[in-house]
C-alpha cells in the first residue's frame, strides 16, 4: 500500500535527519514508525478492554501504601 502524507517542514526535516543518522531510507524509518506505534497503542486497547471486561476491586491509597510497605 501506499500513502501520501503532507507535514509540516520541520516534522520532515526531522525524520530525514533520524533516518539518514539510521542509514534507512525515510520511508522506511517513518512506516517502522507508524507500525510500531500501532502495534504499542493496539496492544494498550487490548489490555484496557480485557481490564474492562473484567474488573477487579478498588485498591485505597492506603491499602497500597500498607502492601507496598510504606507505612510506618
Amino acid at each position: 500500500m501506499t500513502v501520501t502524507l503532507e507535514m509540516p517542514k520541520e516534522i520532515e526535516s526531522q525524520l530525514l535527519a533520524d533516518a539518514q543518522a539510521r542509514g534507512i531510507p525515510l520511508s522506511e524509518y517513518v512506516r517502522d514508525f507508524i507500525v510500531e506505534r500501532y502495534q504499542e497503542d493496539l496492544e494498550d486497547s487490548h489490555i484496557a478492554q480485557s481490564r474492562l471486561d473484567d474488573p477487579q476491586p478498588s485498591v485505597t491509597s492506603g491499602q497500597l501504601r500498607k502492601k507496598l510497605g510504606l507505612d510506618s
